[in-house]
């Protein structure tokens, strides 16, 4: 049984409300890596109309304050209070940044030199690994989160979070590398497109470092 089954068996659980609230954020994840591959692309068009973004926020306060009234109630599952909510803020901050780096991608398409085409590339895949390496772990996390395994649970732990940490790190090492090329090429570039692609660049990072805070806290 996976804790999303086990939480749905408690009707007055805050557990139900926080899964469906992690997977949305999760869900918008993969929305924004769709958004954010068309930053490799030689056109560098648009990225296409993202209404999602619009209806997600609503979405995550209803289950937010859902969340918040279950803590109030007595609970068979109920872990400490401050537990659940430090997780609930770590998941509306990640969805916060996805917001925030949805918006910047829509504003204007970048116009760059084709040289930062292939680094820009880099970028997109490595940020595609991460957010596949997130959701696959977490669920893993999830199906593993029952008493019966709690071994396995605790080594599956230790080797998500450090592949995990070596995505990000990744991440954040490419987006430093295209900052220094395009420092190097300021004089070729419009200084809208330098502002705003160091603005998603700044995104991407803290983005990168959200992902990583939600897994130390699913695993606390």
């Amino acid at each position: 049984m996976d804790l999303e089954t086990f939480a749905s068996l408690f009707s007055g659980s805050p557990f139900k409300p926080l899964l469906r609230h992690r997977n949305a954020v999760l869900d918008a994840l993969l929305h924004l890596n769709r958004q954010i591959q068309s930053l490799s692309s030689e056109k560098m068009q648009v990225p296409s109309s993202t209404p999602w973004i619009k209806e997600l926020p609503h979405q995550l306060e209803l289950l937010e304050q859902e969340v918040l009234s279950r803590l109030q109630r007595p609970s068979l599952t109920a872990q400490p209070r401050e537990v659940v909510i430090d997780i609930l803020q770590t998941q509306s901050q990640l969805a916060h940044q996805i917001f925030r780096l949805s918006e910047r991608l829509s504003y204007r398409p970048l116009r760059l030199p084709v040289e930062m085409i292939v680094p820009l590339n880099n970028l997109t895949r490595q940020f595609g690994k991460t957010v596949y390496e997130l959701r696959q772990g977490v669920i893993e996390l999830n199906e593993l989160s029952q008493g019966g395994f709690r071994k396995q649970h605790s080594k599956t732990q230790g080797g998500f979070r450090k592949s995990l940490a070596c995505y990000v790190d990744e991440l954040r090492k490419i987006s430093h590398e295209i900052r220094e090329q395009t420092c190097q090429m300021e004089s070729e570039i419009d200084p809208v497109d330098v502002a705003l692609l160091f603005l998603i660049l700044d995104d991407i990072s803290d983005l990168s470092l959200w992902m990583r805070s939600l897994v130390t806290h699913l695993q606390a």
